[in-house]
């Protein structure tokens, strides 16, 4: 029992202090935005600053036209569904499953662009919705 406690009581002083560090980093960050404000309504800004929406960084995982290619590529083997292709691309880059709910969310925009330009069509079959390349009749 004593080790536990030895244990629990070690761990917790590596939270604590990771906790202490975090909560500098929040402090100036706040800091900033504050600054920021002020620096807003000094250039004549009117409304409340606080109402801009938070934006996260983006995360460049392909390359130009990468991803649409990628997409192109399979679909000229077989059909395939949106899962399929964020499957086959996480594993064909050795990547882990921490971004497969963004490699799909990416999946299905470019398989969307791609459809209305007309490159992709859905194909209803007995295996659900399936993408494949769409057939271009020379005119």
């Amino acid at each position: 029992m004593e080790h536990t406690i030895f244990g629990l009581i070690k761990r917790r002083g590596e939270i604590a202090g990771q906790h202490k560090v975090a909560q500098k980093a929040a402090d100036a960050l706040k800091a900033d935005l504050d600054a920021i404000d002020r620096a807003l309504v000094l250039c004549g800004y009117q409304d409340d600053p606080k109402g801009i929406a938070p934006r996260g960084k983006y995360k460049q995982l392909f390359g130009r036209n990468e991803l649409k290619l990628t997409i192109i590529n399979m679909l000229r083997e077989a059909p395939a569904d949106d899962e399929t292709i964020a499957a086959h691309i996480i594993a064909s880059k050795g990547w882990g499953d921490d971004v497969h709910a963004d490699v799909l969310k990416r999946v299905r925009h470019a398989i969307q662009r791609q459809q209305k330009d007309g490159h992709v069509v859905q194909d209803f079959g007995p295996d659900g919705c399936l993408w494949r390349l769409a057939l271009h009749r020379a005119s």
